[in-house]
């Protein structure tokens, strides 16, 4: 069965810089938290990064993805 957790909010650029800040020390620690759930990373991943403009709207986009 598979499994999601999905995180929105909106944020200022200090706070996106916190929240990056401490994604880095999670990843420097071999985990990443989203939300409760705690999720142990392996030592080599795919890393994909997007970017997309439409109309009036920006997005960047991580995707970090691994097989078990």
């Amino acid at each position: 069965m598979a499994q999601k957790e999905k995180i929105e909010k909106q944020v200022n650029k200090k706070e996106l810089l916190e929240y990056l800040r401490n994604l880095i020390s999670q990843v420097e620690q071999g985990y990443v938290l989203i939300g409760d759930k705690k999720i142990e990373l392996p030592e080599s991943f795919e890393l994909e990064i997007k970017y997309k403009e439409e109309d009036r709207k920006k997005e960047v986009e991580w995707e970090i993805e691994w097989k078990l």
